[in-house]
């Protein structure tokens, strides 16, 4: 795991040289060199009890408000697969392949900015940065009620995309310094499927002769966004030593949890070692699982309640019975993430969910459509494995990762490559396939064992290269900060160790 500390002899940090005002030549200390140096020569020192206190403090703050946002943000994308069983396609004249494009352009609106969004909130405070990003989607997402055909729903739903990846990306780079608390914000994914089939529920009781029940959706789900996204401004941290709701020190201890995952929050970006460290074939390959799984999961948020459909219920009822796998699937990813936390494991977890995952995509392969209860019961499987998968790819990708720019980067990366594979996703499930939709489950199959699959050989190679950096230099101390960054050694350091 990354949560490594410091070489038993003193520090030595790189120095540059500067001129003072007699023309001397003295040696300079970066920023982040003097944060180093203080965090370890503090009076007192911090104590593990402090850094308990600490991280309770922000656990009780920033994962939940994390997770209703992150709610928001499925509930917001998904919407429109609820709409569908509404009528929204009669209404709006939709041909099935302009759905599935509206289907897709919210993913290539991702696409273009999840590279970039992260490096915004090094310049701009996240509270601000992410608040401005969710009201902007949220007007968005209102829009969509008043869409009034195919290109007004194409252009929404791409700006839709590009503002909800600043929060798409930008969370998992939020939690990885304050913590690994990922799992907490990630179950809002089963809790928005199960949500949004409640409020499509409710929503389809409605009878109004002036407005459309999809309409009615879509403001509603909106105008929530846009109030939660104010709230952003005042609850939301920035980073350790800016925030207004920590003390003194306990911005000091919450800097001394960041440096002990190999982040920076002082100091200016050293480019030259984060292309190097781009150059990192681990992070390329758990990105390549990550793509694999994610084609599952946006599937998932935006044609369940359309597959359910074909399983014997009426539209209304179908809404209804989206929330029971959810629901389940919402309990296996805390389930999945205290094993993760225990046994110090993402990818190998990983190869249990995609087994269990793979048994579900194989079943709605399989079953003939009119064993409707038998392939209701494997969505159980399907949403259960994918979902609280999601956990721990996300955490396998930061985790490995030193140092808080590269996360920035690798979060943008994954989120950017796993949207392509989002657009794909609204051509996988054509009215035309249906019931049995034989073609998008033999893929959601095909991709679940890749995930499973590279998942094993990376548990493999990252267990024995941690067994071969404590044969070399032993178990990593744990009495200081050290400094991954000096020399560029990063994930070369030999007190680093990988996640497994």
């Amino acid at each position: 795991m990354a949560g490594i500390t410091s070489l038993p002899e003193p520090i030595t940090m790189s120095k540059e040289m500067a001129v003072n005002t007699e023309g001397i030549h003295v040696e300079k200390v970066s920023e982040h060199e003097q944060l180093v140096a203080r965090l370890n020569n503090l009076d007192p020192p911090i104590t593990p009890e402090e850094v308990k206190q600490v991280r309770r403090k922000i656990d009780l703050r920033l994962p939940p408000f994390l997770m209703v946002l992150y709610i928001f943000t499925w509930l917001d994308r998904g919407a429109l697969g609820n709409a569908v069983l509404m009528n929204i396609k009669t209404d709006l004249n939709l041909s099935g392949a302009q759905y599935s494009l509206a289907v897709s352009t919210f993913f290539v609106g991702t696409c273009v900015a999840d590279c970039f969004t992260n490096i915004g909130m090094r310049y701009i405070r996240p509270s601000l940065y992410l608040s401005g990003a969710m009201i902007v989607w949220g007007i968005m997402a209102t829009l969509q009620a008043v869409a009034g055909g195919a290109s007004g729903l194409y252009a929404i739903r791409f700006f839709l995309g590009i503002f909800e990846a600043a929060f798409i990306s930008g969370a998992p780079y939020l939690t990885t310094e304050w913590g690994k608390r990922i799992c907490i914000y990630l179950s809002a994914t089963p809790i928005a499927g199960a949500f949004g089939g409640w409020i499509a529920w409710g929503v389809a009781h409605i009878s109004s002769h002036s407005i459309e029940n999809w309409q009615i959706l879509f403001i509603l789900e909106g105008l929530l966004t846009i109030v939660f996204g104010i709230l952003c401004v005042w609850v939301l941290p920035d980073r350790p030593h800016n925030t207004r709701w920590l003390t003194p020190r306990e911005r000091d201890v919450a800097d001394w949890r960041m440096m002990n995952d190999g982040n920076r929050t002082h100091g200016k970006v050293h480019w030259a070692v984060v292309a190097k460290q781009l150059k990192d074939w681990r992070m390329w390959m758990n990105i390549a699982i990550y793509m694999c799984q994610v084609i599952s999961t946006y599937t998932i948020a935006t044609f369940t309640p359309i597959i359910v459909n074909t399983m014997g219920f009426d539209k209304v009822k179908a809404q209804l019975m989206v929330a029971p796998p959810y629901c389940v699937a919402f309990v296996m990813v805390f389930v999945v993430g205290y094993f993760s936390d225990r046994f110090k494991s993402c990818s190998g977890i990983l190869v249990i969910n995609s087994i269990v995952a793979a048994a579900g995509d194989l079943m709605l392969v399989l079953l003939p459509s009119r064993y409707n209860h038998a392939r209701y019961g494997a969505t159980f499987l399907t949403l259960t494995g994918i979902l609280s998968g999601v956990t721990l790819s996300v955490g396998n990708i930061t985790s490995n990762c030193c140092g808080d720019i590269k996360k920035a980067i690798a979060a943008g990366l994954f989120q950017a490559f796993g949207s392509t594979m989002g657009v794909a996703t609204g051509y996988l499930f054509p009215a035309k396939d249906g019931p049995e939709y034989k073609t998008g489950f033999w893929v959601l199959f095909a991709c679940t064992c890749f995930t499973g699959t590279g998942s094993a050989i990376m548990t493999i190679i990252n267990i024995r290269e941690n067994k071969r950096r404590d044969a070399l230099s032993g178990p990593p101390p744990t009495d200081r900060v050290i400094d991954f960054d000096e020399d560029g050694l990063m994930e070369k350091h030999p007190h680093w160790r990988y996640y497994r």
